[in-house]
């Protein structure tokens, strides 16, 4: 992006600025969803749980932007709560001018998972946004056992109130976390270079439709192309590349993004990874849980 098409004053920041919030919530979730990391680089401290939770993963990235370095911190983790239970967790929060501009915003995004014939069910889906002492909730709840998949959204005063709902297709909808496990258990289908996968998102407020196509093997890791609707990128619809390691973690990734240029994400050192591919992994701990029965 050549200088003279960068905002030259402060003022003129607003439209900048909302291309970013979009991008931040967004890119981090899809980027999670079909297995893409353009976040960044804190883990926030998780809260102590039930003695049978377990940390299988903790993915922390580094992010620039635009003219910026360190743009935005992030951290991936899941966790094994027993009984065939998985939980998702994913922060990210502007750092530096960013973090002045959006108001100290964070965003959260959870979701409870159940691991069943090899793929991760998901029950409960969460995105929590904190900004200038404010909150906001959107809680998806999916009701297998009435076919529906349900919104309800916080309102202060009253609590969460249902606000949408819709039937569960036969075809599984994905919230951005679960599709990001999926994709990476196989579940979507088997990444193979030249494969086309594709996933059905949340359709609200209206239907998404996510296409990742696997590319080669390089050395630096299994690239990957992303293909999603999102009013941040030019013309609606952006792509995203990314690289996988060897056991399917998000090692790097880059786009641009309207008003903001090209956005860019590293995994740190400091990250845990799994030692085995994600469906080994679960494979391995269900086998045991099944002896214990």
């Amino acid at each position: 992006m050549a200088h003279e098409e960068l905002p030259g004053k402060f003022a003129r920041m607003t439209g900048w600025k909302q291309a970013w919030k979009a991008e931040i919530r967004r890119l981090a979730c899809f980027v999670l969803a079909v297995a893409l990391s353009v976040q960044a680089g804190l883990l926030f401290p998780a809260a102590a749980g039930a003695p049978q939770e377990q940390l299988l993963e903790d993915l922390q990235y580094q992010v620039n932007a635009w003219v910026w370095g360190g743009a935005a911190r992030a951290g991936i983790t899941l966790k094994n709560m027993g009984g065939g239970r998985y939980q998702a967790d994913l922060w990210v929060e502007p750092q530096g001018l960013l973090k002045l501009i959006s108001g100290n915003r964070r965003d959260s995004f959870q979701t409870e998972m159940v691991y069943r014939q090899g793929r991760m069910v998901p029950v409960v889906y969460r995105e929590e946004t904190r900004k200038r002492g404010k909150k906001g909730l959107k809680e998806y709840r999916f009701n297998y056992d009435q076919g529906r998949l349900e919104l309800w959204e916080y309102h202060k005063g009253k609590g969460l109130l249902r606000k949408w709902d819709t039937a569960l297709e036969k075809e599984p909808f994905y919230d951005p976390l679960s599709a990001f496990y999926n994709f990476r258990l196989g579940a979507m289908g088997p990444p193979q270079e030249g494969a086309t996968l594709k996933a059905s998102g949340i359709p609200y407020p209206k239907p998404e439709r996510i296409a990742v196509r696997i590319g080669p093997q390089t050395p630096e890791g299994r690239k990957v192309m992303v293909s999603i609707i999102n009013r941040a990128f030019e013309n609606e619809e952006g792509v995203i590349f990314v690289f996988f390691d060897g056991v399917g973690s998000p090692t790097q990734a880059w786009t641009r993004v309207l008003r903001v240029g090209k956005v860019e994400g590293k995994i740190l050192p400091a990250s845990k990874t799994l030692i085995r591919p994600l469906g080994e992994t679960l494979s391995a701990q269900n086998k045991n849980l099944a002896r214990q029965k």
